[in-house]
């Protein structure tokens, strides 16, 4: 993989880290379901306009739609309301922290997802230490007086709404990944905006500020973040792919302490460095090259 792609993969992975400051921005004013209603309707709106831009033909069975439609719920409803909702009473970084266990999370739900992908010995040992991890955060992580316990396993179900998602999407192969992306986009504002209409009512307008805050979520970090990730996921593969969730956890720390002056305590930290010590188990290719390199000096140290 080239050093352009890698560049890219670490700024979506920054990208999506600063997705959790700007929740902290937006829900000073809004409600939580407002916000990923809006931010998940702008981001569709975006997706629809890169179709109409580049002139993609919408033919889809009313099968596929249904499927879309559940696929959009678990993708981008649910997992951008709870956060919010956690982040309510929990710190920016900690929510990026506990997002990071989405593969952990995709490890376990495809393992028992009928016909999914069984787990490795290397998946399963980077999944316990991804869940001590969470445990860490979650126990010592609030100690500090930053989060609240219970939200942070809150903010641990979007990873979960993400694992089921990318089980659901498998039966979405064939499709143009564009207009799938704008279709699932559609169906999830379509699911969250009543809830957010009758629990929250009718947002007011916002100022400039407000107002670019929710352009910059809705169409810098959700629509234009996803058309890039399924640009490039033919070059790079889904594997190196998935490599932003290393970055993610790390992008939203840094943010929420340089931006927001969370304190960043030890149990932030070791929780930090378990999951993301799990994912490198989990993606496996940097214990491939150590096994490999350790196998070949042991072949050339033969007689």
């Amino acid at each position: 993989m080239t050093l352009a792609y890698w560049s890219i993969l670490v700024a979506l992975g920054s990208v999506f880290g600063a997705s959790f400051g700007f929740n902290e921005i937006l829900l000073s004013a809004y409600g939580p379901l407002t916000v990923s209603a809006v931010r998940v309707g702008l981001g569709a709106i975006g997706c629809w306009a890169w179709v109409a831009a580049t002139g993609r033909r919408v033919r889809l069975a009313d099968a596929s739609l249904i499927a879309i439609g559940t696929f959009g719920i678990f993708q981008y409803a649910v997992p951008f309301a709870l956060l919010p909702v956690a982040q309510q009473h929990i710190t920016s970084s900690s929510a990026g922290i506990a997002n990071a266990m989405t593969p952990v999370a995709v490890v376990l739900i495809s393992h028992l997802w009928p016909g999914g992908e069984q787990a490795t010995l290397s998946k399963m040992a980077g999944v316990g230490l991804g869940v001590i991890g969470m445990m860490v955060l979650t126990t010592q992580g609030s100690t500090a007086g930053i989060s609240e316990r219970p939200w942070l396993l809150v903010a641990a179900l979007a990873p979960v709404c993400y694992g089921i998602a990318l089980n659901l999407v498998r039966k979405l192969r064939g499709l143009d990944p564009v207009v799938m992306t704008a279709c699932a986009m559609t169906g999830g504002a379509f699911a969250i905006l009543p809830i957010a209409l009758v629990s929250e009512g009718i947002p007011q307008m916002p100022g400039w500020q407000l107002a670019s805050a929710f352009a910059v979520i809705g169409f810098g970090l959700t629509s234009a973040a996803f058309l890039i990730m399924y640009s490039i996921l033919p070059k790079v593969g889904a594997t190196n792919l998935s490599l932003v969730t290393l970055v993610a956890p790390v992008s939203a720390t840094l943010i929420g302490a340089g931006f927001f002056g969370e304190h960043i305590g030890d149990g932030h930290l070791t929780g930090m460095a378990l999951i993301l010590t799990g994912l490198i188990a989990i993606d496996g290719r940097i214990c491939r090259a150590l096994a490999s390199r350790l196998s070949g000096k042991s072949v050339r140290a033969d007689p």
